[in-house]
């Protein structure tokens, strides 16, 4: 084929497939809260909850009868036995990597949750992110710990979700309520709040929709659920053991304060969620109608968190999947124009977002492989273990916050202790407060270690009843500078520096 000279040589286009843009704002969010869920942190409890876990695994059976303490007065109710058994599950194979899996699992239930509601209301991809990592990053205080109340925030979750399948036509869903809470109860005891929520929901249903037929489906939903809550070791007991000791009024607790006496740090991350759906409800109250039910649900939620703050997750939880239709059309209508300045095809951006990926990444692997051991609770581990190697067989007085520690740690070597973090489910209000007016120093507590039968007492060093004892004839047989170990008899312990060596990582040693 000939081409003439003075004609151009047609040229073929061919397609060229660019790569995805890179948006910096959702691996930034990403980013951030994949390094903020997999940190976490040892609580004071988790000796303990994970002790019994074991326990359970080597004996095929709950206990009933405590054989740690020898102060207990009463029989033990574990009302977290499944909780623990899942703990013991997870650890047996891994050690603290897998407690820390366990709890990316039941992060991971939270977030795919938030995700569908997001989704189904038609919330754009940032502004989806946006919301699902938001109400994670709210509900971070209690999920950073391994403990029992993460299942409750993850089961309230479902709870909710199968609310929104209700109102979906998914008539159902609500069936699965009951046998949620066979397993809500055996887990956590927040499942008392859940019933509450099931119960104000299905009344503020019942009285918008005025219908019998649903009053009737609800009414046999709530029933159910209440029923399903006896199916647990201790039947009715369980009912009336809450019953005697479930009350808001646990000073020396630090979560069951109030929330205003939390840390000013904690209530502005507490108030970003509830600022971000009032502001919505306000820009939408002409497009969206509030069910009375939703409503309720929050109201009854606030009012309790602002006497118990432990109670936020669920606050913060009902807020975002609750109210996800005024959230989300308020955050899809404030996506910002930066958003679209970082959305480019360019090398310095893919730089950026693969730098801040990688950095999340590493941070997040090394996570995962421990927990840490931090706060102004922490255990004096070398004192510890110089006494369990010193004193086999002891009974030690022991500090509330170091209680299921020491039962850790001195379990194995027959000792005793007489208080620990498991508090009415063993011991009564008389003993508890007891402990708490000898911790203090009352000058009529000198003589509770000889009546209740101790023979060492372990406390930090700067408790003032120390002093009182010591004048009353007790002596310091071991004094690291962080605690003290009193006897009324016997050698000194000698002090080791390498009792205290490794890292503050779970479970120390």
């Amino acid at each position: 084929m000939l081409v003439s000279a003075d004609r151009p040589i047609p040229r073929i286009a061919l397609p060229v497939r660019r790569a995805a843009p890179i948006d910096l704002c959702r691996v930034t969010l990403w980013s951030l809260i994949c390094v903020i869920v997999t940190g976490t942190r040892a609580d004071p409890d988790l000796w303990g909850h994970l002790k019994f876990g074991l326990d359970m695994l080597a004996t095929g059976a709950i206990h009933t009868a405590d054989s740690y303490s020898f102060t207990a007065d009463r029989p033990w109710i574990n009302h977290e036995w499944l909780a623990e058994l899942l703990t013991a599950l997870a650890y047996s194979p891994l050690g603290p990597t897998g407690l820390i899996l366990l709890k990316l699992s039941v992060i991971a239930v939270v977030g795919a949750i938030l995700w569908v509601v997001a989704t189904r209301e038609g919330a754009h991809p940032l502004v989806r992110d946006v919301f699902v990592t938001g109400t994670l990053f709210a509900t971070y205080s209690r999920l950073i710990v391994v403990r029992p109340q993460m299942f409750s925030v993850a089961i309230f979750c479902i709870l909710l979700y199968l609310f929104r399948e209700w109102d979906r036509g998914r008539r159902r869903a609500l069936w699965i309520v009951p046998a949620l809470f066979a397993i809500w109860t055996n887990l956590h005891g927040g499942w008392i709040v859940g019933l509450a929520v099931l119960g104000v929901w299905a009344a503020g249903d019942v009285w918008e929709s005025r219908d019998l037929r649903r009053a009737a489906t609800l009414g046999a939903v709530v029933a159910a659920s209440l029923a399903a809550t006896l199916a647990n070791p201790y039947g009715i007991g369980l009912w009336q053991f809450l019953a005697e000791t479930v009350r808001p009024a646990r000073p020396e607790i630090t979560d069951w304060k109030p929330l205003l006496e939390f840390p000013p740090a904690v209530l502005a991350i507490e108030a970003i969620l509830p600022i971000a759906a009032a502001a919505a409800l306000w820009m939408g109250r002409s497009r969206f109608k509030l069910p009375v039910r939703d409503l309720a649900v929050v109201g009854l939620l606030t009012v309790a968190t602002f006497r118990v703050g432990r109670v936020d997750a669920f606050l913060q939880t009902a807020i975002a999947i609750l109210l996800a239709p005024q959230i989300v059309a308020w955050l899809n209508n404030l996506r910002p124009p930066l958003r679209a300045s970082l959305r480019r095809e360019s090398a310095a951006v893919a730089a950026v977002g693969l730098a801040i990926a990688t950095y999340a990444t590493v941070i997040g692997v090394q996570n995962v492989r421990s927990i840490r051991v931090e706060g102004y609770w922490i255990p004096d581990k070398a004192a510890a273990v110089l006494l369990r190697d010193a004193r086999p067989g002891a009974r030690v007085l022991t500090w509330f916050d170091w209680g299921e520690y020491a039962l850790w740690q001195f379990s194995p070597a027959g000792i005793l202790i007489s208080m620990d973090g498991r508090r009415e489910t063993v011991y009564s209000d008389r003993l508890i407060k007891d402990h708490f007016r000898f911790y203090d120093g009352a000058a009529d507590m000198v003589s509770y270690p000889d009546r209740i039968g101790a023979d060492h007492v372990w406390l930090p060093s700067h408790f003032p009843i120390i002093e009182r004892l010591t004048a009353a004839g007790w002596i310091r047989i071991l004094d690291t500078g962080k605690s003290v170990v009193l006897a009324r008899r016997g050698d000194p312990i000698d002090y080791r520096a390498d009792a205290a060596s490794g890292p503050n990582a779970f479970p120390w040693p």
